[in-house]
């Protein structure tokens, strides 16, 4: 039986005995002692759901963490990658220009726009790795970003599904206990005035 039920139950009990004409109440302590022995017995099992719903968030949270390292660690491969094509591509037209400049050495002027043309194939070289560098190097960030704000969505989720999960209980278990509360005082007002 539910926490509700058991609450529903004590009600019943406090409703159903009272006496015509006056603002006294007859209960069965007996069955009204059952039964907040019964609601005892189950707010523990709903404490424990509760832990549960905690350890399925941070289980979240670990996949989540996981998949952001996963994906970093792909970000950093395809840049290194990326980074060794761009130094061989650079490395390769370097070579080439270095060719090119060493067949012009035949005559000054050869030589001289020899050294004029690998000067602009070196630097020309030199700009285009800078950029596939730069370029690599800003696709990384993306990637990271990307990866950073997925997991922070999945954490944001799991807290938010977790504070859910424990506002309810809260305001399950704040219920009962102003029930329980209530029902106290109802039997204590009741020793008291029998005890007159």
């Amino acid at each position: 039986m539910a926490s509700m039920d058991h609450i529903g139950k004590l009600e019943e009990m406090l409703n159903s005995g009272r006496v015509p004409g006056t603002a006294r109440t007859l209960i069965n302590i007996e069955k009204v002692g059952e039964v907040l022995e019964e609601l005892k017995r189950e707010l523990p099992s709903q404490v424990n759901d509760a832990q549960t719903v905690l350890r399925q968030k941070e289980a979240i949270l670990k996949q989540a963490e996981l998949e952001a390292r996963r994906i970093r660690a792909y970000a950093d491969e395809e840049a290194t990658t990326i980074r060794s094509l761009a130094e061989e591509q650079s490395q390769s037209q370097i070579e080439t220009a270095k060719n090119e400049a060493q067949n012009m050495l035949s005559e000054s002027e050869i030589v001289k726009a020899a050294e004029e043309k690998a000067t602009e194939i070196e630097q020309a070289a030199q700009e285009k790795a800078t950029k596939i560098v730069s370029e690599a190097q800003n696709k990384l960030n993306q990637v990271l970003a990307g990866a950073e704000k997925d997991a922070i969505e999945r954490r944001r989720g799991a807290d938010n599904y977790a504070r859910e999960v424990l506002f309810m209980l809260e305001e399950k278990i704040a219920d009962t206990l102003g029930q329980v509360r209530s029902g106290i005082d109802v039997l204590d007002a009741q020793n008291m005035a029998v005890g007159d």
